[in-house]
């Protein structure tokens, strides 16, 4: 059986890092979507909520792939949820109760749009469309930051128990993500995506 999700990199017999794949997807979306905001201001751009809904649903692909959701199990009906499993992972890395506090609530805020994107078909009252229309440039940035930063944590987890990394020390070093400039998370702070 081919495995799809792993963190090293793809070996001779045929597997592959999806869940890096899956960023490197999330960075070219939200580097091209940088670009037209600072080019246009958020208001002008073409697409922009199939392209923060887009982005979401990478970054979400990446982070449940990583975390082991997708993982090839025999007991996959017994596996947790995602958010439970996050806060699992959470428990183990070398960070502070603040921190993990943090990052378990920004996750959690974090897979109430992810859901509502993966579930886009008929849903009662349109609930999951307008949790994608509360979705702002400066959210989108926040789950942004989050990402690396669970990458990362998972990348001194793995350097703790086996150095198979090499001198990677951060996601960044593999899938870039262009700033937003202050200003322009600032000015969409108040407004919805539309």
């Amino acid at each position: 059986m081919t495995y799809y999700c792993h963190l090293g990199s793809p070996t001779d017999i045929g597997d592959t890092n999806l869940q890096l794949y899956s960023l490197k997807k999330a960075a070219e979306g939200w580097n091209d979507l940088v670009e037209a905001v600072h080019k246009f201001g958020a208001d002008e751009v073409d697409h922009f909520k199939e392209r923060i809904a887009f982005i979401i649903n990478t970054l979400g692909l990446s982070l449940s792939q990583l975390i082991g959701q997708n993982c090839p199990s025999p007991e996959r009906a017994k596996m947790d949820r995602p958010g439970d499993m996050f806060s699992s992972l959470v428990k183990r890395t070398n960070t502070d109760r603040a921190t993990q506090r943090r990052l378990n609530s920004t996750f959690r805020d974090f897979l109430t749009y992810y859901a509502a994107i993966r579930h886009f078909g008929k849903n009662k009252n349109e609930e999951n469309y307008h949790i994608i229309d509360r979705l702002t440039l400066a959210e989108l940035n926040r789950f942004r930051q989050m990402t690396i930063e669970i990458w990362d944590l998972v990348i001194a987890m793995y350097r703790q128990d086996d150095n198979l990394l090499g001198e990677l020390s951060s996601v960044s070093e593999l899938a870039y993500f262009k700033e937003l400039a202050e200003q322009k998370v600032k000015d969409d702070t108040s407004k919805p995506s539309m």
